[in-house]
């Protein structure tokens, strides 16, 4: 439904909740906050729409939310990786399902890695699994256009290499 809550740990009731713009499917990754206020450490997570938000570990409160691919199925499924001040959003779609409808023009997403500043929500880079952008191939039984190439969504969290500088999708 969207909600992301803070637990009492000795008591299990509620201490503070946020409602997402959609549901939220990733871990959330915690990490120590310089440069806003009160606030020592952040929540960070993503949503099925492409939003990836930072709170405020104790209250609740929206640092930043910062919308990272405008593909309408794009969605955040694996948690953002949190190396020193960098978040690592790995990007996934629904388009796999819709692939099936024979009116869908199938298919334009292409996986991606955004990186953010920890601190702001301001993307820093993107980079795409398949770097050619999609463009039309030929029509189906139904008349619909068809694109290629697409996919490589990335589904888990990024995974970092600090020895050898590299990320890993």
């Amino acid at each position: 439904n969207g909600y992301v809550y803070s637990l009492q740990a000795t008591t299990g009731c509620v201490y503070w909740s946020l409602r997402a713009a959609s549901g939220v499917r990733t871990a959330i990754s915690v990490g120590p906050v310089k440069g806003k206020g009160p606030t020592k450490f952040a929540l960070y997570f993503g949503d099925m729409k492409a939003n990836v938000y930072a709170l405020d570990a104790a209250s609740g409160q929206l640092l930043w939310k910062t919308h990272v691919e405008d593909h309408p199925l794009a969605r955040i499924t694996g948690a953002p990786k949190l190396y020193k001040n960098f978040l690592y959003v790995p990007v996934a779609s629904f388009e796999e399902p819709s692939s099936f409808y024979m009116q869908y023009p199938c298919c334009t997403f292409r996986g991606s890695v955004v990186a953010l500043d920890a601190a702001t929500g301001r993307q820093v880079w993107k980079t795409y699994t398949i770097s050619e952008t999609p463009a039309p191939t030929r029509k189906n039984s139904l008349g619909t256009q068809l694109w290629a190439p697409a996919g490589a969504a990335i589904w888990s969290s990024p995974t970092v290499d600090p020895k050898s500088h590299a990320l890993y999708v």
